[in-house]
């Protein structure tokens, strides 16, 4: 174990027993130690640290052990383990990329034609984000390497583009997926873009892990220290879960301290600059999740400009690569435009599920198969 791994599993043990201090009745430490199991694993060198570009594990044992544990901790918490609990977050599907399994029920009560019309159009939407959007995305993945303002900018927002389309696509596809076969499964993303602040955007992104983060961090810490510190010590756990390299740390503390700007902008009516802070968040907090590379990455939060490198590298990319961005572009803004619209304002991608919309997507995710361009995989499905 390397220096560094050391102290992030000491960081870990104090996050662990500072929650355990606010949690009132203090039991289940156990909770805690599953929810960061993921933590030790990667640490030791078992499993990879999350930053989104791809890296498989060869331990199949391990395989989906974060969401497993997070399940499993989060059930703890709410005095719901069983049995049958277990086996459903042990549920493949759900390994794959999530969601955390914070309910389950099954909504057989529906017929199956019932079910497959509501369902399907969840998975087309899912199969389009993903297939369409975030597999060509990866051909573009050479920019983590450029360390100037503009490249690091450029990347930010193509590797954005990337996570939300591969993690929110896949999510759907197996919401939808369940749906069908009658269970009822967490809708993982609520358009986080159609959001006016950073506060609105966390609610959208990775909801089943908000609704764990909340439960077992957030709201005994908030009872006893107030909501500043449990929405610091909320988002050093989360940064802890996900990695345990100094980017993640440093993106912990960047995001904690965005939402607490965002409420005290929120609280005096700056509703353009917490905007303006959700825009600069989502961005810079996206550089500080993908790189991994502390040096690297020191030298990109330098800011230094040297032309326009990234233009030349993105002129290079295959087309479906090029059109990949533009549709996830437009997704997003979409999002942003039309959040007030009724296809866009219940935040559960129904414009996309209209019928002629369904069609359109289709054949764009068919064609962009055909093409074979980039590499499929899933962003949460490292381990």
């Amino acid at each position: 174990m390397t220096y560094r791994s050391a102290v992030s599993v000491f960081f870990c043990l104090l996050i662990v027993l500072a929650a355990l201090e606010f949690d009132q009745p203090k039991k289940h430490l156990f909770k805690y130690v599953l929810f960061f199991s993921v933590t030790i694993t990667s640490a030791l060198g078992l499993t990879k640290t999350l930053t989104g570009s791809h890296a498989s594990s060869d331990n199949i044992l391990l395989y989906g052990i974060s969401f497993y544990t997070a399940s499993i901790a989060y059930m703890l918490h709410c005095k719901q383990l069983s049995a049958k609990s277990i086996a459903i977050c042990s549920n493949p599907l759900l390994l794959i990329t999530g969601p955390i399994a914070t309910c389950f029920r099954s909504i057989h009560h529906y017929s199956f034609k019932k079910r497959f019309t509501y369902f399907f159009p969840y998975v087309l939407v899912g199969l389009f984000l993903h297939q369409a959007i975030a597999t060509p995305l990866t051909k573009a993945f050479d920019l983590i390497a450029l360390t100037d303002m503009i490249s690091s900018c450029a990347f930010a927002v193509i590797f954005e583009l990337f996570v939300y389309a591969n993690f929110c696509g896949l999510s759907l596809l197996i919401f939808g997926v369940c749906g069908i076969i009658g269970v009822r499964i967490p809708l993982n993303f609520r358009q986080p873009f159609s959001s006016t602040n950073i506060v609105e955007y966390w609610r959208g992104w990775h909801t089943s892990l908000s609704t764990v983060l909340k439960s077992l961090f957030y709201a005994p810490t908030k009872r006893c220290l107030g909501t500043f510190p449990a929405i610091f010590l909320v988002y050093l756990a989360s940064a802890m879960w996900h990695g345990v390299t100094a980017n993640f740390f440093l993106w912990g503390l960047f995001h904690a301290s965005a939402f607490v700007l965002t409420i005290v902008c929120l609280r005096k009516a700056a509703f353009l600059t917490s905007f303006i802070l959700m825009i600069a968040g989502v961005l810079i907090g996206r550089v500080l999740f993908a790189d991994s590379d502390l040096d690297r990455l020191l030298e990109k939060l330098s800011f230094k400009y040297d032309g326009f490198v990234a233009l030349t590298r993105l002129a290079e990319l295959p087309n479906t690569s090029k059109l990949a961005i533009l549709f996830g572009v437009f997704f997003i803004v979409a999002e942003m435009v039309f959040q007030k619209c009724k296809y866009f304002n219940k935040r559960n991608y129904k414009f996309y599920r209209i019928p002629i919309i369904q069609l359109l997507l289709l054949v764009i995710t068919l064609v962009t198969i055909c093409d074979q361009s980039g590499v499929d995989y899933a962003v949460y499905g490292q381990r």
